[in-house]
């Protein structure tokens, strides 16, 4: 099963935690598109050595093995360029068209809600997802997760979200702050998926 893995991704804390999140999903088969990483997959290890060797990048700085992500952090905050590493820029056109492949060949959404509003690009995912499900029967679902503790107090409330949104999710899904309940229900509509 494919899913993609919605979240706001503007702090190295939120893209770790989601990393972490799909390591556990890809542990139980499932196959998760993790916008960030699609980013660090571009980076050429031998790229990356000839930098060291060049003394353009420490060591210490990037991990030994050399760490993706650690590279990419020092990119994101403007320590090191992204031509240095032979990458393209990073264009809206760019970040769309990859998303929307994640977005159009995944079978579920887990789109995690922290926050005290859900993240716009989060909520644009969710609603092309939704709008995909409506034609198309190998969409499964949408499940929100939630781990804000702003939003776990108004569990009863429907986590504090966007009434639209959180009819959108219980439409077709459900929000859960139990990411064992997230596994259980991906793999639930994998099976379905196996047996049509």
């Amino acid at each position: 099963m494919k899913i993609y893995f919605a979240g706001p991704l503007f702090t190295p804390y939120v893209r770790k935690f989601i990393s972490e999140q799909a390591k556990i999903l890809r542990a139980h088969g499932i196959d998760p598109f993790v916008p960030h990483e699609g980013f660090n997959a571009d980076i050429q290890p031998e790229r990356v050595e000839a930098l060291v060797k060049q003394g353009a990048l420490r060591r210490q700085d990037i991990g030994d093995p050399y760490d993706p992500d650690r590279v990419m952090e020092l990119v994101r905050r403007g320590k090191l360029s992204r031509e240095l590493l032979g990458l393209p820029v990073v264009t809206p056109q760019i970040v769309f068209e990859r998303d929307m492949v994640g977005v159009t060949t995944a079978n579920a959404v887990v789109a995690l809600l922290d926050g005290t509003q859900v993240d716009d690009g989060t909520a644009c995912e969710i609603g092309i997802f939704y709008g995909l499900m409506r034609t198309d029967p190998t969409k499964k679902g949408i499940i929100g997760y939630v781990t804000d503790n702003r939003s776990l107090r108004q569990a009863e409330r429907g986590f504090g979200q966007n009434l639209f949104t959180l009819g959108v999710i219980e439409e077709v899904g459900r929000i859960t702050d139990d990411f064992e309940a997230v596994i259980a229900q991906l793999k639930v509509w994998d099976a379905e998926l196996k047996s049509s």
